[in-house]
């Protein structure tokens, strides 16, 4: 409740990010808000989150002029957010720090979903900040390693389906370039972003590098690096631009590479049934090339890995990895399907049950091995504090037994 409460007066900051932030604006100045119709300052009265949209009939108090639903939408979708990811983590056994963590990612998640929606750009400071998120919450729960991991392993896949996109239709549909030097062009260009987009992000800090950042490229630079236009320039070549590659370093640092990668099957479900829906309303033929954002499929599917990247996991995991039964001379007993990985939410834990008991039974003396648990344990439980970073996902390898 308290978590939704926050969420509601956060949306309403979002709102301002989502409007300025695309438009070149400052978010810090003016510091107070207006109405994008007449410029006119708004009043305290105006600015509470749903309330003021409904008693004023969702026009402006002032020029009359509607106001778009999206602004307290935004704010519901915010506060709903907040309350249930507070409520997951909580009820997962995580710590106070990860839902403060978690609900910044998803406010920034939100960010990006509108306003790639409707501008077609993923501005690099929303990334960048996203990406600091990550590697702080890593470091303060003991994960650093895999927000790293995550970080260069999810844009590292991001990019290479970018690439390959890239050089199939500038190459091998358009015939514009050759494949190596499409591949050439595409690497250089993002290359040279990441350069960028790390010397001007963090001057903030170091003054040095920050002048450098901007004797080379300037002061005022794009809001999404230098690739985006140049990747983008035609958008009927399609291909996936910069900001999607520096989206995946931010969800892969938040999420670890397992559930980016889930995310990643989520979102391409997800872009793969907006294009569909596209191709209908706009009665494009089959074939068509028709430009997409792929930035809100990916900030949905990364929500959704949140919530259910890890339950599909195991689920998942039970289906490809069948029963281990050790020999009849060894001991009678079987292992629990996929018992290693099958990890079921129960009350403020996740836990890993084994059959039978531990104790001279090699088979669940090897999988406890694997899981860093004592061989010597009594109980046939034993819990393991929840975290997305936490290695729940790594393949049950099928040790040999005596």
């Amino acid at each position: 409740m308290v978590a939704g409460l926050y969420g509601l007066a956060i949306g309403s900051f979002l709102n301002v990010v989502i409007w300025r932030l695309p438009r070149g604006q400052s978010v810090n100045a003016p510091t107070w808000s207006y109405c994008p119709n007449c410029q006119r300052r708004l009043g305290t009265l105006d600015l509470f989150p749903v309330l003021s949209f409904l008693l004023l009939g969702a026009r402006c108090r002032y020029c009359k002029q509607p106001i778009s639903w999206r602004y307290p939408g935004v704010e519901l979708l915010t506060g709903v957010l907040f309350a249930l990811v507070a409520w997951y983590t909580f009820a997962a056994g995580g710590r106070w720090y990860d839902a403060v963590f978690y609900c910044l990612f998803a406010a920034i998640l939100l960010c990006v979903f509108f306003i790639d929606l409707e501008h077609f750009i993923i501005p690099d400071s929303l990334s960048a900040l996203a990406v600091v998120l990550g590697l702080v919450h890593g470091a303060v729960s003991g994960f650093f390693g895999s927000a790293v991991a995550g970080l260069f392993g999810y844009a590292a896949v991001i990019y290479l389906i970018g690439l390959f996109s890239y050089v199939y239709l500038v190459s091998v549909l358009d015939k514009r370039l050759p494949a190596l030097s499409a591949a050439g062009a595409y690497l250089r260009e993002n290359a040279e972003d990441w350069a960028y987009v790390s010397a001007y992000q963090l001057g903030a800090v170091i003054k040095p590098l920050r002048r450098y950042a901007e004797t080379r490229w300037g002061e005022e630079p794009p809001l999404e690096g230098f690739t985006a236009a140049e990747i983008e320039e035609d958008e009927d070549a399609g291909g996936m631009g910069g900001g999607d590659g520096k989206l995946a370093a931010a969800i892969g640092a938040n999420l670890g590479l397992a559930l980016a990668l889930g995310s990643l099957g989520f979102a391409i479900f997800l872009g793969a049934f907006a294009g569909v829906i596209v191709l209908l309303r706009t009665r494009r033929r089959l074939g068509e090339r028709v430009p997409i954002p792929f930035g809100p499929a990916m900030a949905v599917g990364a929500l959704l890995a949140l919530f259910y990247g890890q339950p599909l996991a195991a689920w998942y995991v039970n289906l490809a990895f069948p029963p281990v039964t050790a020999p009849p001379a060894a001991s009678p007993g079987r292992l629990r399907p996929g018992a290693a990985l099958a990890a079921r939410r129960a009350g403020s834990e996740i836990l890993f049950q084994f059959l039978p008991k531990p104790g001279n039974n090699p088979v669940t003396e090897a999988v406890m091995q694997q899981l860093r648990l004592p061989v010597s344990a009594e109980h046939h439980t034993r819990s393991l504090t929840w975290h997305p970073h936490a290695a729940l996902l790594e393949p049950l390898q099928h040790t040999p037994l005596p």
